[in-house]
């Protein structure tokens, strides 16, 4: 115990047994030496350790002495406790000891000394501070969000009958280390000074330092670069060099804390042109893409505005990706001044284009015009256009246009009509049988192109032209029949007349099979089938409108088959066939020869028994030196070293003609076929195989009963080819380049080897 307090106590023991102090002055004078309002708690000289009291209060006739040992404690780690910012806490004191004191409480203890009470969680349950009692013995002071004005002193206070207890902790509050908004990707604009932030918050006050790319920025290496500041750091004169990862490390010694937060810095460009937008035609009905395209970094993004008004992408209206504007179907609505402005972080530019809707030309007035020879003719075209379309005119299968710019034939006038610029005039002067016809009005601008016929119509009585054809021929198929032939009669006329077919100053009525009459409007015909050589003759057509009438006398003559025999020569012989060439003879007659007929026979067997073909006259045969087509046939089927007759007759459409003289040639003795020749193609359209096609001119005189074909590998070494030879009937392997060799054999014997071709395989 105390010394002190052993004194006290030994002074009242003897007063009070001297008689001096009554058993209740005793025990009063007890409490008021022990008083816990007068005693400090952890002052040991008085009997009081951390709100703790140790003692003995003597017993009276009444109450026995008793033995005190009261206290309150605060339960922390330590009488300084940290706590942090914007967090919750909670701080018990717990009541223990013989006799425990109650009605604990806590109030907080102000630097000048002063208390304040805290108020119950259930008085005050929005108060940051306030007291929940637990239970008789414990009483918790509760934080809901630690503020930094919520540090300093509390103190825990319990009661016995006038005896109080208490017990203090202080609270520190700290703030740990945040970056607060600090935006992990920042920006600056190139050429710029840029302050990359960094927010650190923290308390005590954190010490901000910074690293580039994973080199310190310090005092050493800043420079006239950078410039620090507690809440960043400022690069002068932004480069491209100067974008990368930044670091910005806070660092709080006394609390033993460091803490990093990355940032990506990017330097921007602003945008700069690359396509600019430009005046732009687009032709209504079509679609159009109006140029914007500008580079920066990052990529811009693009604003379209007509006028004064943003452009919403929609069905008609897109901006692409590059910045393009997209306008589907042009209306003439859309024509006006637009504006594309591109844009990032960096800046923006703008500029402005004009877009004109082209109205494709569109004739509106073009008429047919009829009038009578040697009147004027006047056709007037009208069009309409953005920009107004030029207008020319062109007489149907001509090719010369008629305009206002260029010299024109001394018949046709081509002016503009008066007061309309759109409408351009073609007059004909004096219109004949020859203006009689189309004219092609053509409207052009840049939007396109239109084109109208009108035809003038000039009435005139009808009239048989040199054109006119006015000889027929056709010929007799047997005594009592001919070919029938179409007798026509087209004469010019306006309007298209009336038609009459006469024999003899007699009107020819339909008489078949002799006689019928049919036609299409403006043509007239007579199909003549002759019964006799009475039929040929002339024929009058007569013609007849209400301007007039004329008549075309034609005449229908007899033709023949050819009269004289073709010019027949040998070309080639072979063991099985012989070559000839024919030429048709030498005549007057109105129906070329069309063909031929050849007949061969042996020798000494009688005409009768000849065998004979037909070859029809190809317009593709060569041209002999006189000029005449020549037709090389071929007589097949022959037998080997055997004399045979030839000859040959012409034909036309009337038959066929006179025989020719005969002429006598042996067939070749049977040899060997003839080289075959390869007409397939040099390079193989399979991976695999080689499909050989070949033909063979002749076969010797005997029937080809095998053909041997033989290949060869062909090695490359450098530059030299090097050949190795395999035989076989197998094709090629599809790996190996190959020169195919064949063989034709009959029953005489073995053609020479030819060699075919070379076939490249490819893999």
């Amino acid at each position: 115990m105390n010394p002190m307090l052993l004194c006290l106590s030994l002074v009242s023991i003897l007063n009070f047994a001297a008689g001096q102090l009554s058993p209740e002055e005793y025990r009063q004078q007890q409490l008021r030496d022990f008083n816990f309002q007068n005693i400090a708690p952890n002052d040991p000289s008085r009997g009081f350790q951390g709100g703790r009291f140790t003692g003995l209060i003597p017993g009276d006739g009444r109450n026995p002495a008793q033995m005190i040992d009261s206290r309150v404690e605060v339960i922390a780690s330590s009488k300084r406790l940290e706590m942090a910012l914007l967090k919750g806490g909670i701080v018990s004191c717990r009541s223990a000891g013989t006799p425990a004191p109650t009605s604990l409480t806590w109030v907080r203890v102000h630097p000048d000394g002063a208390t304040e009470d805290i108020p119950l969680r259930t008085q005050s349950p929005r108060s940051n501070v306030r007291v929940e009692p637990v239970s008789q013995s414990e009483i918790r002071l509760d934080f809901a969000r630690i503020r930094e004005e919520d540090s300093g002193r509390y103190r825990c206070m319990g009661f016995l009958p006038q005896m109080e207890f208490k017990d203090e902790i202080e609270i520190i509050t700290f703030q740990e280390i945040n970056f607060g908004l600090t935006k992990a990707t920042q920006y600056g604009r190139i050429y710029t000074d840029a302050k990359i932030y960094c927010d650190v918050d923290s308390i005590p006050v954190a010490d901000v330092s910074w690293e580039f790319n994973g080199a310190t920025v310090n005092n050493e290496n800043l420079g006239d670069k950078f410039d620090i500041a507690q809440d960043g750091i400022l690069v002068k004169n932004l480069t491209l060099e100067d974008e990368g990862e930044y670091l910005c490390r806070a660092v709080v010694l006394s609390r033993n804390k460091n803490e990093r937060f990355p940032i990506h810095f990017i330097v921007t460009i602003p945008p700069t042109w690359l396509r600019e937008p430009f005046l732009t035609e687009g032709v209504r009905g079509q679609d159009i893409t109006m140029p914007c395209e500008a580079g920066g970094k990052p990529a811009p993004d693009y604003l379209w505005f007509k006028g004064t008004m943003g452009i919403t992408p929609n069905d008609r209206y897109q901006v692409l990706a590059g910045g393009d504007l997209r306008i589907r179907g042009l209306t003439a609505a859309d024509g006006g001044l637009y504006r594309c402005v591109a844009r990032n972080m960096a800046g923006e530019l703008s500029k402005s284009a004009e877009l004109i809707v082209l109205e494709p030309p569109r004739i509106i007035e073009l008429q047919n015009r009829t009038v009578d020879i040697g009147e004027d003719a006047l056709l007037v075209c009208e069009a309409t256009g953005n920009p107004t379309p030029t207008i020319k005119w062109r007489k149907i299968n001509e090719y010369k246009f008629y305009n206002t710019g260029s010299p024109n034939p001394d018949d046709i006038e081509v002016y503009m009509m008066e007061g309309r610029d759109n409408a351009l005039a073609l007059r004909v002067r004096s219109a004949q049988r020859v203006h009689l016809s189309n004219y092609t009005c053509f409207a052009e601008n840049k939007a396109g192109i239109d084109e109208k016929n009108a035809k003038i119509e000039v009435r005139f009585q009808p009239y048989f032209g040199p054109q006119a054809i006015r000889v027929f021929y056709t010929w007799m198929i047997t005594e009592n029949r001919g070919a029938p032939v179409n007798l026509t009669c087209f004469p010019e006329a306006f309007p298209h007349p009336a038609m009459t077919w006469r024999r003899h100053g007699a009107p020819v009525a339909d008489m078949e099979p002799l006689y019928k009459v049919y036609g299409t409007y403006g043509t007239s015909n007579l199909r003549v089938t002759p019964q006799s050589v009475n039929d040929f003759g002339l024929y009058m057509c007569e013609a007849a409108n209400d301007k007039g009438s004329s008549s075309l006398e034609v005449t229908l003559m007899r033709a023949y088959s050819p009269r004289q025999a073709p010019i027949l020569s040998i070309n080639q012989i072979y063991p099985d066939a012989i070559d000839l060439a024919m030429a048709p003879p030498v005549e007057d007659n109105v129906l070329n020869v069309t063909g031929y007929r050849v007949y061969w026979k042996r020798q000494n067997d009688q005409w009768e028994s000849a065998r004979s073909a037909t070859f029809m006259i190809d317009q593709q045969d060569p041209l002999d030196r006189n000029g005449f087509r020549l037709t090389r046939v071929r007589v097949e089927g022959l037998e080997p070293g055997t004399p045979y007759e030839f000859a040959g007759t012409a034909l036309n459409s009337a038959g066929e003609g006179t025989r020719s003289t005969a002429i006598s040639r042996r067939t070749s003795e049977a040899s060997a076929p003839q080289p075959a020749e390869v007409k397939s193609r040099m390079d193989s359209q399979y991976p695999d195989k080689y499909l050989l096609r070949w033909v063979v001119t002749s076969n010797g005189g005997s029937p080809i009963n095998k053909y041997m074909i033989r290949w060869r590998k062909i090695n490359f070494s450098n530059t030299r080819i090097q050949f190795k030879t395999a035989y076989g009937t197998k094709p090629p392997r599809p790996d190996r380049v190959g020169a195919a060799v064949g063989q034709s054999c009959n029953q005489v014997l073995l053609a020479s080897v030819a060699l075919l071709s070379t076939a490249r395989l490819w893999l």
